[in-house]
């Protein structure tokens, strides 16, 4: 499936968005913007960069997706 239909989908009914102050916000894993757009979505590209803290709670970690075609 496209990532441009995926988006057409998810990008009023995903169970990520936040809507506060006549903004949406989105909460979904490697958006690190936090923004609804096509642009900074984390679930719909192939490859997307994310930050989380590390398991030691000391530092980050950089988590990359690279989904197959």
């Amino acid at each position: 499936m496209s990532a441009h239909l995926q988006w057409m989908v998810l990008r009023n009914c995903s169970s990520f968005l936040i809507k506060r102050n006549k903004q949406t916000y989105s909460t979904e894993p490697n958006n690190l913007k936090a923004r609804n757009s096509f642009r900074y979505n984390g679930l719909i590209h192939r490859k997307t960069v994310g930050i989380e803290p590390a398991a030691d709670g000391k530092g980050i970690v950089v988590v990359l997706k690279r989904r197959a075609v």
